[in-house]
């Protein structure tokens, strides 16, 4: 949260957790609420209130920071002392309910440890054993190893990111199974739930997006420079860029004056990890140096600028579950084509909101691109369905009715009548 960061002297989180930020700013408005925020970050503890809200913040024990520091990913395994120092102000602010957002991180053990009786629900983002499978983008190690030395590989970034999530699994599997409350917003979301836990209560409930999006004027043809694709595709395998940069070379045949411009940090101005490397080599093989630009991490003014200026947005990730740039990008009214995987297959009507394709398949990305490149009506009629909808999605309003129906009735479960 960016008054956590700010108070423990951090710079705000860039590209993450938005979501969250922006449903923060909506509940606070209310004056029948109590919130309180625990958060772990910075090198001491503090407690403090913002805006009417109250703030634990529990620092990062030594050990982590230390196996942070060596690239391991033991930093991002939970531990035991400190999922009872989140359960013990849990139980002493006390709450109604506790919401936990997400299962990539250890908050949800309080529950699963029997720390605390409180009623928790949980809201799923990414999800461990579906993201393991797809975490090295179906390359194999020596494509990526090979750069720096097979010894310096194996410490790898790719490697540590896919051992992290293969050893978070069975935490993860242990958080949903104790929750009386799983909040999800796609079938993806649904079905995994259910796979862990038959009986599970699971409720809809969509996300807020920043407002920079929703309210940005649409997207335009006639605004837009033709043949350029903007991505977010984030520095790791799982993102799938490699497939995208491979699309872009077979897309030069057809249209030579294409361009892709990538919203990412960790490839400009140095590589930040052994994919990068691969990405950036790619990009040399094919010749595509005056094709392929990465801008850098973006603010959110500068992306909707981005996105109007796109002939087309590209999401070619391996694994998904929401995606908030490509709901960001629908928001904006961008014409969008995406990977059919996760929950993707729910943000996207094929054929009406957005154009499809299989995971790491570069040919039927560069033809659906190429669909939005060479019918105009398309493009305009992809992304002004895109905009209908995605508002409708995100409306502030009814995500916030969802979520206080859902704490009402999980209230009951903590206090039965």
């Amino acid at each position: 949260m960016p008054d956590a960061s700010k108070h423990v002297g951090r710079p705000a989180a860039k590209g993450s957790g938005y979501w969250m930020s922006v449903l923060l700013d909506q509940l606070k408005k209310r004056s029948d609420l109590k919130l309180a925020v625990v958060a772990s970050a910075g090198r001491r503890d503090c407690h403090f209130e913002a805006d009417g809200v109250e703030y634990f913040v529990v620092k990062i024990p030594l050990t982590r920071g230390i196996w942070n520091r060596l690239g391991s990913y033991r930093d991002q395994l939970p531990i035991r002392s400190q999922i009872k120092r989140f359960a013990s102000i849990v139980n002493e602010w006390n709450p109604d309910v506790v919401h936990i957002h997400g299962t990539e991180s250890e908050f949800g053990l309080i529950k699963a440890w029997g720390y605390t009786d409180k009623p928790v629900a949980v809201s799923l983002q990414g999800l461990m054993t579906p993201y393991t499978a797809k975490a090295y983008g179906e390359l194999v190690p020596e494509q990526l190893y090979g750069i720096v030395g097979r010894t310096l590989g194996l410490r790898a970034a790719c490697h540590r990111r896919w051992k992290g999530f293969q050893e978070r699994s069975p935490y993860e599997e242990s958080i949903l199974r104790s929750a009386e409350m799983i909040l999800g917003r796609t079938q993806w979301d649904h079905a995994w739930a259910r796979a862990y836990r038959s009986d599970v209560c699971y409720r809809h409930v969509d996300e807020m997006m920043r407002p920079d999006f929703s309210e940005a004027s649409s997207w335009t043809l006639e605004k837009c420079k033709r043949r350029q694709i903007f991505c977010t595709s984030g520095c790791q395998p799982l993102k799938g860029l490699h497939t995208l940069v491979e699309a872009v070379y077979r897309l030069r045949d057809v249209f030579p004056d294409v361009r892709l411009n990538v919203a990412s940090a960790g490839f400009a101005p140095r590589p930040q990890n052994d994919y990068a490397r691969f990405v950036l080599r790619l990009i040399r093989e094919r010749g595509l140096e005056q094709a392929v630009t990465f801008p850098g991490h973006l603010d959110a003014c500068e992306q909707v600028r981005q996105l109007q200026l796109a002939n087309c947005y590209a999401m070619p990730s391996f694994m998904e579950n929401g995606c908030n740039a490509l709901q960001e990008a629908m928001l904006v009214g961008v014409p969008a084509v995406a990977t059919f995987t996760g929950g993707i297959t729910t943000t996207i009507d094929p054929e009406r909101t957005g154009l499809m394709f299989p995971v790491g398949d570069p040919a039927l990305l560069a033809w659906q691109i190429a669909r939005v490149f060479q019918d105009d009506g398309l493009a305009s009629r992809l992304g002004a369905n895109a905009r209908i909808t995605a508002l409708q999605r995100h409306d502030p309003s009814k995500v916030e009715t969802q979520l206080l129906t859902a704490y009402e009735e999980l209230q009951t479960m903590g206090h039965p009548v």
